[in-house]
């Protein structure tokens, strides 16, 4: 968080509560289940139980912008 909050703010180093950092973590590992869940319905639909990048690549497609893609 701190490396990429240095490259969006042109180095001013800012201090992160945990609580913040927490947030930030829980919203992540919701974002990479549900894009998990949507791909592997992907892999579904083609007839496979093997998830492939393009299942992956498409479930962030028909997401959209919105849906976190």
């Amino acid at each position: 968080v701190r490396e990429l909050c240095l490259l969006f703010t042109r180095g001013v180093d800012y201090r992160w509560q945990r609580m913040a950092l927490m947030a930030l973590q829980e919203a992540a590992e919701a974002f990479a289940v549900r894009l998990l869940e949507d791909a592997y319905l992907c892999s579904l639909h083609a007839r496979r139980v093997i998830l492939f990048p393009k299942d992956l690549q498409l479930a962030r497609r028909l997401r959209g912008v919105e849906g976190g893609g």
